[in-house]
């Protein structure tokens, strides 16, 4: 451990309340823990799962709470038996834990960690590492990287090349990575395959670009917002969807498009019960569908198994179905070596004590990836 770590002060966006404004406030920051890295955050990139902290749509949060976790920082200091990064490191925070040791870690079918922090607001010992106030403040997903410092379990985080931008690596934390994954990784995309991709956010073009590198031969976004449609093209779309503006239903169109067969693989990115089961209905009797977004815990949908009796496979996957620590620096290392172009995500740059402006862009469908320097 550095023996001059010490409780830090910096300025964090804290929501103090579901469906209020983010405020910028000085917080104190502790030092790590036994198994614990302290980063200082270089730049976030927001993603919806943020907002999704701050309105109420995740029964587990607890406020107050400093979101944010789409992060890229160098190492400031470090716990006892911390051994995979030291001060100074470049490094990318994690969504998804990997220990290496339990048995979900060393199970290839899984990309889950004992030390999953998704649905808690502690980091392990239960207790956190921010105050304001002289009050506790919550961590999301264990990360909370709308801090200019934040703690972080070992677990969590991964040195990266030096060569990697921060202010862009950001987004291999879990954006790019969850909707790209769910197609090269969960669904194998075979070339000439049919695509279609409901929910063209950051998630869903990453999905699509993905579609694209797999030489899919039909690709089809599905998305209420009509200003979707030109940006969809250029991540690899032929065909665009608009559920509000058509004169038949998806599921016709896409028959329409598919020839009568329906798709070969269907990607929600939505976050919705109702349009996974559209999406079940779109795939062919053989298809396979990926769910990505995540609903309220309440939303469901029902439908007959005997849907699956013909073959068609419903799954779904966190950040891409990838294990953090061994295969998302392999994402890295081809965003450096220009194999994977993410500049098109990136819409914008501002301030933390620009936060909220961020937040409506994004709730609004005006941005894909807005950076938060901090």
């Amino acid at each position: 451990m550095n023996p001059y770590s010490k409780t830090i002060q910096c300025r964090a966006a804290i929501c103090f309340a579901p469906n209020q404004p983010l405020f910028v406030k000085t917080i104190e920051v502790d030092p790590p823990k036994d198994n614990e890295v302290r980063v200082k955050i270089f730049a976030n990139s927001i993603c919806h799962s943020d907002i999704n902290c701050c309105t109420g749509v995740y029964s587990f949060i607890k406020y107050p709470i400093i979101p944010g976790h789409e992060a890229a920082g160098i190492v400031e200091s470090v716990g006892k038996n911390v051994s995979s990064v030291v001060v100074g490191d470049n490094v990318l925070l994690l969504v998804m834990s990997y220990c290496g040791l339990c048995l979900l870690c060393k199970n290839a079918k899984t990309n889950f960690c004992i030390k999953q922090r998704l649905v808690h607001t502690t980091m392990t010992d239960k207790t956190t590492r921010f105050k304001f106030n002289g009050q506790p403040v919550y961590h999301l997903f264990g990360i909370s990287s709308l801090s200019e410092y934040t703690v972080v379990d070992e677990a969590q985080v991964i040195k990266i090349d030096q060569k990697a931008r921060l202010d862009r690596v950001c987004l291999m934390a879990c954006g790019f990575p969850t909707g790209y994954g769910a197609v090269v990784k969960v669904a194998k995309v075979e070339p000439l395959s049919m695509v279609g991709v409901w929910g063209l956010g950051a998630v869903g073009l990453a999905a699509i670009y993905g579609a694209s590198k797999c030489g899919a031969s039909i690709i089809i976004g599905v998305d209420i917002k009509e200003e979707k449609k030109e940006i969809a093209f250029k991540f690899g779309c032929t065909h665009f969807l608009n559920p509000t503006n058509s004169e038949t239903t998806i599921k016709e169109a896409i028959k329409s498009i598919t020839n009568g067969f329906g798709l070969d693989y269907a990607l929600e990115c939505v976050g919705s019960a109702n349009v996974v089961e559209e999406a079940i209905e779109c795939t062919s009797a053989y298809g396979s569908i990926v769910v990505v977004g995540s609903t309220r815990r309440d939303d469901s949908f029902s439908i007959s198994p005997n849907v699956f009796l013909s073959g068609k496979k419903l799954t779904g996957a966190l950040v891409g179905g990838y294990k953090s620590k061994l295969e998302i620096p392999n994402l890295v290392a081809e965003y450096v070596e220009g194999k994977i172009d993410i500049e098109p995500f990136f819409t914008g740059n501002v301030d933390l004590i620009r936060i909220n402006e961020a937040f409506e862009e994004l709730k609004n469908g005006n941005a894909l990836r807005t950076v938060i320097k901090m």
